[in-house]
């Protein structure tokens, strides 16, 4: 059985971790085929998505047995829609719209047990498979289990450092598209807003020894950037976008072939 600390390894080494917004698929082996591709993670997306909770699950725990990361987005702080999504197969949250350190401590308490936190402590977990009695499946989640807090505010970007300071949150993340729509630049993924908040977000969560993370952009030059700036966990995009750029590529590959080859009419079948 996976868990996160390969990922924590490979940030803390300065490499990079990749993962994708699992928003449309539907079929549990939607991680195997996306760590066949080379992601580390994925994200179960309660906020942009259509997914249930019963998939959602089933799709988790297949993603730890083919050792790729199964992280969630709740649509709230909520601690009863948390503990539901961590007790049923997700090993983290990427938690949106944490603005505040006081939303961050209590995100970051409602992902663990007691005594480091108040999450709900179900009948089994089974994350690690089933070899591990329940306090010690619990004690070892409690170590494993990944937080992020979204920076997707002018607010949250001015309490970044305090953010990162909390206890039991293990990462900021920029949620790009949301931040540039609220400070009233929308879609302005090669501007100057992007820009500094990638130094912020990455220098704060530095210097709390912490991770720091993005998602949103698709320029490739702004990734660049993103990187050189620190950003290690990165959200490269989403199932769907990924399905249509491939799909797209394909299209006018077929396309160029047939602007290329001379037509060829097939002679008509001669009739006896």
């Amino acid at each position: 059985m996976t868990g996160t600390t390969e990922l924590r390894r490979r940030m803390a080494k300065g490499g990079i971790a990749l993962g994708c917004n699992v928003r449309f698929s539907r079929s549990a082996e939607v991680g195997a085929v996306l760590a066949a591709c080379g992601m580390q993670w994925i994200m179960l997306d309660f906020e942009h998505s259509p997914l249930s909770p019963h998939l959602a699950g089933d799709i988790a725990l297949a993603a730890l047995r083919a050792g790729i990361v199964p992280l969630a987005r709740p649509s709230s702080h909520d601690p009863h829609e948390i503990a539901g999504l961590l007790t049923t197969g997700a090993l983290g949250l990427i938690v949106p719209h944490v603005d505040t350190p006081a939303q961050a401590a209590a995100v970051a308490a409602a992902a663990r047990f007691a005594p480091r936190g108040v999450l709900s402590v179900p009948g089994s977990l089974p994350h690690f498979g089933y070899g591990l009695s329940l306090t010690e499946a619990c004690a070892r989640f409690n170590d494993e289990v990944l937080v992020f807090a979204m920076i997707e505010s002018a607010e949250a970007l001015a309490n970044a450092a305090a953010i990162a300071a909390v206890p039991g949150i293990d990462g900021l993340f920029i949620g790009a598209s949301d931040l540039l729509w609220e400070t009233g630049h929308p879609g302005d993924y090669t501007g100057p807003v992007l820009r500094d908040a990638m130094d912020r977000v990455a220098g704060a969560a530095r210097d709390a020894g912490k991770f720091s993370g993005m998602g949103g952009p698709r320029e490739e030059h702004v990734w660049q950037e993103a990187i050189a700036a620190g950003i290690r966990f990165v959200m490269t995009e989403n199932d769907l976008s990924l399905l249509m750029r491939g799909a797209r590529d394909r299209a006018a590959f077929f396309a160029r072939c047939a602007a290329t080859t001379p037509p060829h009419v097939p002679e008509r079948a001669s009739v006896a």
